[in-house]
């Protein structure tokens, strides 16, 4: 989704699927990997200011927003394409992947936001 001349934000909505009710306090660690799983590039930055703690009852979301810039608004050169964002939950060395399709960091600028209620990012 592009938000603004030049920027470009990719929500990541966590939802839990478990059956007590859980927490997500900060970031995120977000990075972009090859269909080999290795890493491109560096892992997102911090973006903004940490919100508080997010309660999740069973079925319930929080999201995050990725951020990066459109290719060409800057002179720094894109990233290669990336098949998976691997992302760690706040607080856990568990990661999943999710299918980074057609995002692709741009301009030098990759941020992840703190955590939210809702599926908003």
């Amino acid at each position: 989704m592009d938000i603004g001349a030049g920027n470009v934000y990719l929500p990541l909505v966590f939802t839990n699927k478990g059956t007590t009710t859980c927490t997500l306090t900060g970031y995120p660690g977000v990075s972009l990997v090859d269909s080999a799983g290795s890493p491109i590039g560096d892992p997102a930055t911090r973006r903004g200011t940490t919100r508080p703690t997010v309660s999740l009852p069973p079925g319930g979301s929080a999201s995050t927003s990725l951020h990066t810039l459109n290719e060409g608004t800057t002179d720094t050169p894109c990233r290669r394409a990336a098949r998976w964002i691997r992302v760690y939950p706040p607080d856990s060395f568990d990661a999943m992947k999710v299918s980074a399709r057609s995002f692709r960091v741009c301009g030098g600028v990759f941020e992840v936001e703190a955590m939210r209620s809702g599926t908003d990012g």
